[in-house]
């Protein structure tokens, strides 16, 4: 999170009257159940069942989360916010426990979460995961991820060239290739932390803005590739 940003909460708490670690809270929180988290993380959320599992995934794809419980500003509170936006989201209920803590003199932020799972279903952490069915645009994410070569490699694609290539799979269609459809899959992939790109940086623009798949990831979403695969093949 950057200095803008804790200014931003710090002119929030004057206005508010709200301490500044109550507002990191609830922003952990909405940024976990809000629309557009759902939205450019489709990916992740289509393959749990669980504030928990969503968690998990979260950790090791998004770096935004992951970061935090180490973070020299000591944001703990984003974590706290987040973990309870999650079993808001799936109707579970969780209790925190902090076992350590940074703004105390501890090296590490460590926090125990325990979920129960709504009444409605009390089984449902003792279900095995499901399996996710490959829609249409995750199959374009996914053949948009294998396309791109892998940072440090090469030199990333431009989004004409990604164009150029995905045009020789008959699976992609016509509409899949539209600018604005490639845009919506390439920010869903990056805000899930599978790629990176040249934005920000001098003299960028959506024509020469180059792509690469993240290398950090590949072994967990080569799994995820792998389940994507196996539920296909059930499915034809």
């Amino acid at each position: 999170m950057t200095p803008r940003f804790l200014t931003g909460v710090g002119a929030a708490s004057n206005l508010s009257h709200l301490p500044p670690v109550i507002l990191l809270r609830e922003y952990g929180r909405f940024f976990i159940i809000n629309w557009l988290t759902g939205h450019l993380c489709m990916y992740i959320l289509t393959s749990v069942d669980s504030g928990r599992d969503l968690l998990l995934a979260m950790r090791d794809a998004h770096a935004r989360l992951r970061r935090t419980n180490d973070s020299p500003r000591q944001l703990c509170a984003v974590l706290l916010g987040a973990i309870e936006g999650a079993a808001e989201r799936y109707g579970e209920t969780v209790q925190l426990q902090e076992l350590s803590c940074m703004k105390k003199g501890a090296t590490v932020c460590q926090i125990k979460a325990s979920f129960s799972p709504p009444e409605a279903d009390p089984l449902r952490y003792t279900r095995p995961n499901r399996a996710v069915e490959p829609g249409r645009h995750m199959m374009l994410l996914r053949q948009i991820w294998t396309t791109l070569p892998e940072a440090g490699t090469i030199n990333g694609l431009t989004l004409g060239e990604l164009q150029e290539r995905l045009k020789l799979y008959k699976r992609v269609s016509e509409h899949q290739l539209r600018p604005a459809v490639l845009l919506e899959a390439l920010q869903q992939l990056q805000f899930a932390g599978y790629i990176m790109c040249t934005a920000a940086t001098t003299g960028d623009d959506f024509i020469h803005r180059r792509y690469w798949r993240v290398h950090r990831l590949a072994r967990a979403f080569l799994r995820s590739l792998i389940g994507l695969e196996m539920a296909l093949h059930r499915h034809q």
